[in-house]
This record gives C-alpha cells, sequence and structure tokens, in this order.
C-alpha cells in the first residue's frame, strides 16, 4: 500500500549488517518487521496498526492471491473461539462467518458399516471449518489496508541481528539490509528468524512427525454436511471436511516408514489405490477419480518445532509455527497463533515499553504452546481409533457417566479447548485430574462402578476438593 513503511537501506554487495545504528531509526524505516506473510503474519501487522506502529511485513513467496492452490496447505482449517476472538477484535469476524462451515461434531465410519457421532460441545455449539486460501486473502487485503502497514512479497530474509535490529533480505535485484526497532518471527516450522535466536543459545527440537498427508477432494453428496467425517483403522486416516462449494475437502494420513498401509510401502511399488481402497472402502467407491488423485497429489510432512525461548530482550519474539509447530488433529495450530498475536498485543498495551511486555509475553504462551502441543499429538491415536477401541472400555464410560452427572465440574478436553479461552495448560491439567479421578474410582470399585445407577454414582464421587483418598471413600 502507499504510505507504509519504506523496505530500509540498501546494503552493499556483501549485505552485512551495519553496526552502531541508533534504535530510534530513520523516518522512512519501518518500526517493527514481520517475517512471514502466513496466517499469523498479517493477524500480529492488523495489531501492531491498530497500536499506530509502521510495519514492514515481508514473505518469501509470491503474492498467493488470485492463483488458486499457490499457498500449497490444508485446504480447510478449524476456527474455534480463540480463533474468533482475534477475527472479531480485527473486524473481521462478520465477513469469515459468511463463508465458514459450522461443524457440530466429527463421525466416525466404522469397519462393520456403522457409524458414530461425538459432539463437539453438549449444548451443540459448533466449531467452524475456513478455507484456509480464502481467510489467508482476507488477512492479507485487510493489512495491505490497514495504515502504516506495508506486504511485500518476494523478499527473503536470509538473517537476522537481534541487537541491532536489522535484516538481511534477499530480493530480486539484490540484498538489502532492512532496519527497524522490533522484529516478529511468524515464518513457520522452518524458520529463519527463530535461527538468529538459536545462534544466541536458544535451544530448539525440530523433528517431523512420522506421517504425511494428501489432500483428497471428493463429493461426498451423502454425507451430513454438519459434521467432519473420518475414517479410522488404527494404521491410517481419512478425514473429510464440508466446504462453502457443497464438497468436502479430505486427507489422508498415513506412516512414512514401516509395512503397509504406508508411504514406504508405495515407494516400494504397492499400488497406492488398492492400499486405500482396502482400508477406506466407502469413500474409495464414491471417488471417482480417485487413483489420478492419489498419484497427483503431493505429500506433506508435519513437523513438530519446540524452542526454550521465544523473545530476545526488547527487540524480538517468535510467534506461531515458529516456535511451537504442532500435530494438526485437535484444529487448534492456527487458533493458537492467533492468540499469541492477541496475548502479544495484550502485554504491549499493559507493560511499559517492549521489553516488559516481550517477557509477559513468553510467560503467559509458552506453557500453553506446550500444554495444545502435546493434546494434539495425543489426539491422532482418538482419531485413529473407533470410539473406546483400544482404551479401557470402563474407563470410558466412566468418564461419559460423570461428565453427564457433573456437567458443571467435568467438561470434555475438547470442549474446554475449543469453546473457552481458558489456558491450554490448565486444561491439560484438569484432564489429567479428571483422568487420575476416574482411575482411582475404578482402582477401588472395579469396572461394575461404570454401570451402577446414577444415584450410586454420584454417592461414590468424592466432592471437587476431596480432603481425603478416593480409596477410602464410600463403598460398592
Amino acid at each position: 500500500m502507499s504510505g507504509g513503511p519504506g523496505d530500509g537501506n540498501r546494503s552493499g554487495a556483501g549485505g552485512t549488517h551495519g553496526a552502531g545504528r541508533g534504535r530510534t531509526g530513520a523516518a522512512g524505516d519501518p518500526d517493527v518487521v514481520v517475517v512471514g506473510a502466513g496466517l499469523v503474519g498479517p493477524v500480529a501487522a492488523l495489531y501492531l496498526a491498530r497500536r499506530g506502529e509502521r510495519v514492514l511485513l515481508l514473505d518469501k513467496r509470491a503474492d498467493p492471491r488470485g492463483r488458486p492452490g499457490a499457498g500449497g496447505r490444508s485446504l480447510t482449517v478449524m476456527l474455534s473461539a480463540r480463533g474468533w476472538r482475534v477475527l472479531d477484535e480485527l473486524g473481521l469476524g462478520d465477513t469469515v462467518r459468511s463463508f465458514a462451515v459450522p461443524l457440530h461434531g466429527r463421525c466416525a465410519h466404522l469397519r462393520d458399516g456403522t457409524s458414530h457421532t461425538t459432539p463437539y460441545s453438549r449444548d451443540g455449539r459448533p466449531i467452524w471449518s475456513v478455507e484456509r486460501e480464502r481467510l489467508h486473502r482476507l488477512l492479507l487485503d485487510a493489512a495491505e489496508a490497514a495504515p502504516g502497514v506495508a506486504v511485500r512479497f518476494r523478499r527473503r530474509v536470509r538473517s537476522v541481528d537481534l541487537d541491532e535490529p536489522a535484516l538481511l533480505v534477499e530480493e530480486e535485484t539484490g540484498p538489502r539490509k532492512v532496519v527497524c526497532r522490533h522484529v516478529l518471527g511468524c515464518d513457520g516450522a522452518h524458520s529463519v528468524a527463530r535461527a538468529a535466536l538459536v545462534a544466541r543459545g536458544a535451544r530448539q527440537r525440530v523433528r517431523p512427525l512420522r506421517l504425511a498427508y494428501q489432500e483428497i477432494a471428493l463429493d461426498g453428496g451423502w454425507l451430513d454436511r454438519r459434521t467432519m467425517h473420518y475414517w479410522p483403522t488404527g494404521d491410517a486416516l481419512f478425514g473429510a471436511f464440508p466446504v462453502p462449494s457443497g464438497r468436502f475437502s479430505g486427507c489422508l494420513f498415513q506412516r512414512l516408514d514401516g509395512p503397509a498401509p504406508s508411504y514406504a510401502a508405495v515407494d516400494a511399488g504397492r499400488d497406492p489405490l488398492e492400499l486405500f481402497t482396502a482400508d477406506f472402502p466407502e469413500p474409495a467407491a464414491a471417488i471417482a477419480d480417485l487413483g489420478a488423485q492419489l498419484a497427483a497429489a503431493p505429500r506433506a510432512t508435519v513437523p513438530l518445532v519446540r524452542c526454550d525461548r521465544w523473545v530476545w530482550r526488547d527487540t524480538f519474539a517468535l510467534l506461531g509455527d515458529a516456535c511451537h509447530a504442532m500435530a494438526p488433529f485437535m484444529g487448534h495450530g492456527m487458533n493458537c497463533a492467533f492468540e499469541d498475536a492477541r496475548t502479544l498485543a495484550s502485554c504491549l498495551d499493559a507493560e511499559g515499553g517492549w521489553g516488559p511486555a516481550l517477557a509477559a509475553y513468553e510467560e503467559r504462551r509458552r506453557a500453553d504452546a506446550d500444554a495444545i502441543s502435546e493434546l494434539s499429538y495425543r489426539h491422532y491415536d482418538t482419531m485413529t481409533r473407533p470410539p473406546r477401541e483400544g482404551a479401557d472400555e470402563a474407563a470410558a464410560l466412566l468418564r461419559e457417566r460423570l461428565v453427564g452427572l457433573f456437567p458443571d465440574r467435568f467438561v470434555p478436553l475438547y470442549e474446554r479447548c475449543a469453546f473457552s479461552e481458558e489456558g491450554y495448560a490448565s486444561v491439560r491439567q484438569a484432564d489429567r485430574h479428571f483422568n487420575d479421578l476416574v482411575e482411582a474410582l475404578l482402582r477401588r470399585y472395579g469396572a461394575g462402578l461404570a454401570t451402577v445407577s446414577d444415584s450410586r454414582l454420584r454417592a461414590y464421587t468424592p466432592p471437587a476438593r476431596p480432603a481425603f483418598p478416593v480409596e477410602g471413600y464410600g463403598c460398592f
């Protein structure tokens, strides 16, 4: 947009960062450079623009708008309460609602031909499926229209100087040094911005989930559009989400290694269509061009990222996948990243300067990011296995009954994550306490406790904060 911050100063051919520049910057320099214009980068830029900051938003890729499929990412993303809070604060919520699809639960299609639907909430509240490309275009348009924000594509950040701070940016015409006051790294799991922090002693762990996925489109005319559908086998997973066009966006997850079904088996010569049909006969019979899609659809891996430091003094912070890329199975990666941006903005408003604000941001977010990352990884086991299969059936039934009998005390894990803004770490802790209670009750009274009358189960369940151990409470 016109009137935004400049791209900084031209460097020499060597493109090295200069030293000794004042932190106030020149008139044409941006206040903040946001590295990465995926989903969280524009959100961070919008929050900063509301504070009057001059923001330069950079991305190494070409502008994806107007080129369907240019993003190369999952066709759908899930929006829950945390994401809606951010979009509403930025004035974009109503626009997104116009093309979001409500989902009231997930439907497991079992091998015996039966199905089992699990509601996302006990009171019928939905989560929302949104086409990623459409949401991305909206966020980019909003950022570009915001006063003081400049969006630049085909700008590859080569390095970040955390102290000056400044960035070495590769453009089509050569290297450019961009000087600013603060840098936000929103450049994903393979973050160049994070590398600058690692060079200063931060410890990172980047590893691939031993799974890969392919996106498969299907008509899905026989499927209920009010739910997400999945076909669990224990070894592989196929899921399908409705999109506004009336079709469904499907995703096949398989192991990278090991025996069939796996991508290693396909690479060794097994027919991918044969493997898919054996595991997922129902959708296989309904997708006319399945063989062609399996042959053409690229495989994508899922990187997992942990970093023990997110900020540097008052100059630098990481957000989103750059500091906590997670497995996609809870549908919270984007929601968590949006919450990062909102929390950072809140800390900037509350604290006396960027240094205290960045420290407060990291303190508030790291434990929550660790928690939802763990929960997301764990949820894959839930999604790949039919309901209650592979778990203690008495424990599963007892959990369901306790949730029904004590709705204010016991809230299902997914519901707490999706329909509240409670910290993920608090949600995980509450879930651990719930599981501990269930185990203690079964240990004391046996599996028969899961099928006793409501009144007896109420009597055997200790108060919310028992002053004595479960083992000594009541009798069966």
